[in-house]
């Protein structure tokens, strides 16, 4: 009994040390390390001199949709982050990577199984060759026994040349992309709210607009007839005016079909039905946010979700290197085994029916008709291609700003010019109503008038729903809210 605790004792020692030795061998990686790629410094995103850095930035809000102060948006807009279908479909594909990391990681700890078996067994009767006579089987004296065995095994392969450090590595990448793509999808979602909504409120003045405006051409055909049917115009001039409501009036469904599609993709939007009756915001209640992005920080580029996410990618395939590698060099794996066997499950705690054993087993794939190396080279090409597909995305990024500060600028400017040229032609209609008041202006002149002050209102909130939807395109090119961060 002594000799056989000594040698239990030796062998675990020895396991111990190798262990010791496995365990500092596995303080290194296989595969290059993670360099962050380098990103372009301009110093203006337009051709235009637009300064990148300025000491009087101001942090964008997280929910920097409240900037345009309308309970009705943010109620909308806080409805698209909680239903929206493709943000449900991104959280749960997050989840799914999350899990993934987790289940990689495992593989860092031992595998400890245990198991019990009974077997009932008939070797029959077998004949002495001494004797010539039929003797019983070896189950004490008779042909049919029983084996109970109970067992407890751990299985250990450690991670020396760490390739399964950067198989984790490589899957925290596809996990922290995944969390970076949900981001980018819920300030797309976001901007996409906003900006459909400020379509529907302009369509749905334009519709008012147009049937005031169909309403006052066909007073005028009406009056061109009735000046037709006493003979004080020609047919060419009925035909005209007919020409004109007809255009005009056309314009109704036009404005009607595109605002009820509005609607039903502000629906879909927040995750309701088509015939859903979602509460939006009046014409007077969305206003231009007073506190615009004025300034770009220098370091903008990095908190955008997108970028951020092509990062991770670039991680991601990095990683897959190292555990190419790994599965071309020798594996090392260790096992152990202790347990019992007995006629009864009664006897199992019986000293002498105890056994247990140790492995060490080192294996090294010797041919495998190239598919090892050409799997290395992949996981190299599929490296080149995640940065050639992160410079693409951070020059996307930038262009994404340059548009929206072009876009920003100039419809901004169309937009003044729309407001004052309405604004003007609300004084020729004023005056002209005061003049047919007192009657020095004819029903067809003030009808006239009234059709091109409609149609400049129209072109107003055309302009307006543009510029509304550009400041929305800002913060989304700017990477949404990063208030409290660093605007270096």
């Amino acid at each position: 009994m002594y000799t056989f605790k000594k040698s239990v004792t030796s062998t675990a020692y020895l396991s111990a040390s190798l262990l010791g030795v496995i365990l500092a061998l596995s303080a290194c990686a296989v595969g290059p390390d993670f360099k962050k790629p380098d990103t372009p410094k301009p110093s203006s995103f337009t051709r235009e001199q637009i300064t990148l850095d300025s000491k009087a930035v101001t942090p964008i809000k997280a929910d920097w949709w409240k900037s345009y102060n309308s309970p009705e948006l943010t109620k909308l807009v806080e409805l698209a982050l909680k239903r929206n279908a493709s943000i449900e479909t991104a959280t749960a594909n997050l989840k799914v990577a999350q899990q993934n990391t987790i289940a990689q990681q495992g593989y860092y700890f031992p595998t400890i199984t245990a198991g019990t078996s009974r077997t009932i067994q008939n070797n029959g009767a077998s004949m002495s060759t001494s004797t010539g006579l039929v003797s019983p089987g070896p189950g004490n004296g008779a042909p049919t026994y029983s084996v109970n065995s109970a067992g407890l095994s751990v299985g250990f392969v450690p991670d020396i040349f760490g390739g399964n450090r950067r198989a984790v590595e490589s899957l925290k990448g596809l996990e922290n992309s995944a969390k970076y793509q949900l981001a980018a999808l819920q300030i797309t979602i976001v901007t996409n709210v906003i900006q459909t909504v400020s379509q529907e409120i302009t369509l749905r003045e334009q519709l008012r607009l147009a049937v005031a405006a169909e309403r006052a051409a066909f007073k005028q055909l009406e009056h061109v007839r009735r000046m037709n049917a006493i003979g004080y115009n020609s047919g060419v001039d009925l035909a005209t005016q007919e020409s004109a409501y007809a255009y005009v009036a056309g314009q109704v469904p036009n404005i009607r079909k595109l605002h009820e599609q509005t609607l039903d993709m502000l629906n879909v939007l927040c995750g309701e039905v088509p015939s859903a009756k979602l509460e939006v915001p009046s014409i007077e209640a969305l206003k231009i946010p007073s506190d615009l992005p004025s300034a770009v920080p220098s370091g903008w580029i990095e908190r955008r979700p997108d970028v951020k996410a092509a990062e991770e990618m670039v991680k991601a395939s990095n990683a897959q290197i190292g555990v190419a590698i790994a599965n071309i060099i020798p594996t090392i794996s260790i096992s152990g085994f202790t347990g019992a066997t007995a006629g009864a499950f009664s006897s199992l705690k019986e000293t002498l029916n105890r056994s247990w054993s140790e492995t060490l087993n080192v294996n090294q794939t010797l041919f495998a008709g190239g598919t090892l190396l050409a799997r290395k080279r992949a996981a190299e090409a599929n490296l080149e291609a995640s940065l050639g597909q992160y410079k693409s995305t951070v020059l996307t990024a930038f262009q994404n700003v340059a548009d929206t500060l072009y876009a920003l600028e100039q419809d901004r400017r169309s937009w003044e010019i729309a407001r004052d040229n309405a604004a003007a032609n609300k004084k020729i209609y004023e005056y002209t109503q005061a003049q047919f008041d007192k009657g020095y202006a004819s029903e067809p002149m003030l009808l006239s008038v009234e059709q091109t002050y409609l149609g400049a209102e129209i072109n107003r909130m055309q302009a307006y729903a543009l510029y509304l939807g550009d400041t929305a395109a800002l913060y989304q090119s700017l990477g949404g809210g990063w208030a409290g961060a660093a605007t270096k």
